[in-house]
């Protein structure tokens, strides 16, 4: 029996972060913050929109404009309208998986992670199983979204697998006690990146999907033995 999988959005299952984080730094260049789409990648991948704009702050020691964050949004979501493309491998692996078991745990939010959705025809594969983590009190890396996600889905927190490409990501689901695939394919991911997952505390690594589904494969043929089937 196949154990549930959570799978984190941007970066896994659409390949968006570089398309995101190229937006974003043209608008802080724009807004008189020099950013780069590499610094916006090192500094900013994986945060929530509100946490992303108190980095911001902090790291250029000065406020944004207050409609800043609604800018933003409007332009990335204009390219992703025109970009936005899955992970390769991600939507065949997705179909393949029961739709029960599966679940989103994204710091996007609700409504842009439906929009993307559509974008690729995965909309109905998640129906009622996408959870953001825009309106909780803590984001990554801290373990409440996957958390969230795990009780959605009626799943035990240490029987989850969790496909995470990001630093922020792996250390949220390692702290909520799931195994974590870190993956590589997105276009963002460089030739360090398998090692930043493995340092974040990922348990595998894989390139591509169809790594991932050999993963999961075993790990499914070696669930905790507190949850076999007795």
């Amino acid at each position: 029996m196949s154990r549930p999988i959570i799978f984190d959005f941007d970066g896994v299952i659409v390949d968006s972060e570089i398309i995101a984080n190229r937006a974003l730094a043209e608008c802080l260049s724009e807004h008189g913050f020099p950013t780069t789409t590499e610094e916006s990648l090192v500094r900013y991948t994986g945060m929530r929109m509100s946490d992303c704009v108190v980095a911001i702050e902090k790291h250029h020691r000065r406020k944004l404009p207050p409609n800043f964050a609604d800018r933003y949004r409007a332009y990335s979501f204009d390219r992703m309208s025109r970009d936005l493309k899955p992970v390769p491998g991600a939507v065949g692996f997705v179909r393949s998986c029961e739709r029960s078991k599966i679940a989103i745990a994204s710091s996007s939010s609700l409504a842009r992670i439906t929009l993307k959705l559509e974008l690729i025809g995965l909309l109905d594969q998640f129906a009622g199983h996408a959870f953001s983590a825009a309106d909780l009190e803590r984001g990554k890396p801290h373990p409440d979204i996957f958390l969230q996600a795990a009780k959605g889905i009626a799943a035990h927190p240490e029987d989850c697998i969790v496909i995470e490409d990001g630093t922020l990501g792996v250390q949220g689901a390692v702290a909520a006690g799931m195994t974590v695939i870190g993956l590589t394919a997105a276009s963002h991911c460089g030739p360090d990146h398998a090692q930043r997952l493995l340092a974040a505390g990922a348990h595998l690594i894989a390139c591509n999907f169809a790594d991932v589904a050999n993963h999961v494969s075993r790990l499914s043929d070696d669930q905790p033995r507190s949850r076999k089937a007795t």
